[in-house]
């Protein structure tokens, strides 16, 4: 959840002014800590934010309504189409970080009972998506299942496919924030822990007026918690370089002193209750395989 402080929209004062930078980013994507912390050091400079509905971030910087965008790459993109190396070839681009997938549910489905749901126990459920966003699931079916699935109802955008699930239609599986944006009392959602996770990169086009390209990085680097007065050489390098230059050797962070290191382990899972058997299965396919 965002905690900045501080309006998020130009001011009153900055009514009618033009924007000296502006910033576009997909659903889910919560940037304002960022546009708090540039605004505060850039007094006096108009930043405008432009939410989308959609991933169609490209025609934001194509006609210029936005100097750059925080966009989403699919977890499995396609090779030169959509992958990182073929976009920088378009845009500068700057890896940020990588979220997480889960599988949305009804709250009363039994994969509720578990902490984390691997892409085996999807293997039966009716999934609102195309099957090559999930690979991972797919290598776990039999070609006559994958075969037998249903065509998908028309699906635009992810908060569709969320309306499909609370009508009992099926799952579906995408970023974490995008579950949180489209948050309904009446589904939850679950870590899927060996599903690929979904980069999350700043871009912007190659060809900025000066002007422009310099406020960009001066964004950039409060997006990578730079000091107002580093450097902003480095502001295109993927983020894989800037770990080791962070850290040292090895590419790893050190704590900070007096706060030692605490070893992280993943979420315990709870073993199903022995009468889950019964309960409501919304969106399993009838007749599919048992569970190993």
């Amino acid at each position: 959840m965002d905690d900045a402080p501080g309006p998020l929209h130009p001011t009153d004062d900055d009514a009618g002014r033009a924007a000296d930078l502006a910033v576009a980013f997909v659903p889910g994507v919560m940037p304002g800590k960022w546009f708090f912390r540039w605004r505060d050091r850039n007094r006096g400079r108009v930043l405008a934010e432009h939410p989308l509905e959609t991933d169609a971030w490209r025609e934001e910087l194509a006609t210029g309504r936005a100097h750059a965008c925080f966009v989403r790459l699919p977890a499995h993109p396609r090779a030169g189409a959509e992958d990182l190396a073929t976009l920088r070839r378009q845009f500068r681009a700057v890896e940020l970080y990588a979220e997480q997938q889960v599988v949305v549910l009804p709250r009363e489905h039994e994969l509720t009972l578990l902490d984390e749901v691997p892409v085996a126990e999807l293997v039966d459920e009716v999934l609102l998506q195309e099957p090559a966003t999930l690979p991972e699931r797919e290598r776990l079916r039999s070609p006559q299942a994958a075969a037998a699935d249903a065509p998908l109802p028309p699906i635009r955008h992810a908060r569709d496919a969320i309306e499909l699930v609370a009508a009992g239609l099926g799952l579906v599986v995408v970023p974490m924030s995008v579950a949180r944006l489209h948050h309904r009392k009446d589904l939850v959602h679950r870590v899927v822990p060996d599903a690929a996770t979904v980069p999350v990169l700043l871009v912007w086009p190659q060809d900025l007026p000066e002007e422009q390209e310099e406020l960009v990085q001066d964004f950039v680097g409060v997006v990578r918690g730079r000091g107002l007065n580093s450097s902003r050489g480095a502001a295109a390098v993927p983020a894989r370089e800037d770990g080791a230059a962070a850290g040292g050797k090895g590419g790893r962070r050190r704590p900070p002193a007096g706060r030692p290191g605490v070893a992280r382990h993943g979420p315990g899972r709870r073993r199903r209750a022995a009468g889950a058997k019964g309960q409501v299965r919304g969106g399993r396919r009838s007749g599919g395989r048992g569970r190993r």
